[in-house]
């Protein structure tokens, strides 16, 4: 009764005329295929420790001062063992709008890791120590503190950290702010992509 049709024959009977329009049509139903198929994965959180960049470097304030980085305060280290110095500032290329950071220098890039790590997981992400009468070293607690306003918008919560995440840079270790260790990430590197 019906007659098979193989798409090769539908392809060659159309051919002369519309050969360019199939083609088209074809190339535009693979790709689609395809994407269905290939989701993008998702931006995931890091979960391997910290970011580790540059172990070679040893700055000071002045390499972070001289790109543009603004020192509001300087943090009392009694407390941050082995710390050299640490301070809180901001930093952003339109000066309304600046991302905060705390930078804490140590001796070498060794210290940093082996005595930094702690105090700066301490600071940050939605587990951040913000208490005084809790957190190992209480210097820039006012400062690490993000308050966000009740749905009825009367009351604040101030016990999430403002900084998402950090990174260890040669003898520094650098808090940024953001909302999740992507986001601080981002705004890390916005600051150390001017150091030279």
């Amino acid at each position: 009764m019906y007659e098979s049709v193989s798409l090769i024959q539908v392809t060659s009977k159309f051919m002369p005329t519309r050969a360019p329009l199939l083609l088209s049509f074809l190339a535009v139903v693979s790709l689609v295929i395809s994407a269905c198929g290939a989701d993008a994965p998702p931006a995931a959180e890091p979960t391997s420790g910290p970011t580790v960049l540059a172990p070679e470097r040893l700055l000071t304030l002045d390499d972070f001062t001289a790109v543009g980085f603004k020192k509001s305060k300087t943090f009392d280290v009694a407390g941050l063992e082995n710390a050299e110095s640490a301070y809180y500032g901001f930093y952003g290329s339109d000066p309304y709008n600046r991302a905060e950071y705390e930078v804490r220098f140590y001796r070498t890039h060794a210290d940093a890791r082996a005595y930094g790590i702690g105090p700066a997981e301490e600071r940050t992400g939605k587990d951040a120590i913000l208490k005084s009468d809790q957190a190992g070293w209480d210097e820039g607690l006012k400062e690490a503190r993000a308050c966000t306003r009740s749905a009825g918008g009367d009351s604040s919560n101030c016990r999430i950290s403002r900084y998402g995440g950090y990174v260890i840079y040669g003898n520094v270790i650098l808090v940024c702010q953001g909302r999740s260790a992507l986001q601080s990430r981002d705004t890390c590197d916005a600051l150390l992509a001017q150091i030279p």
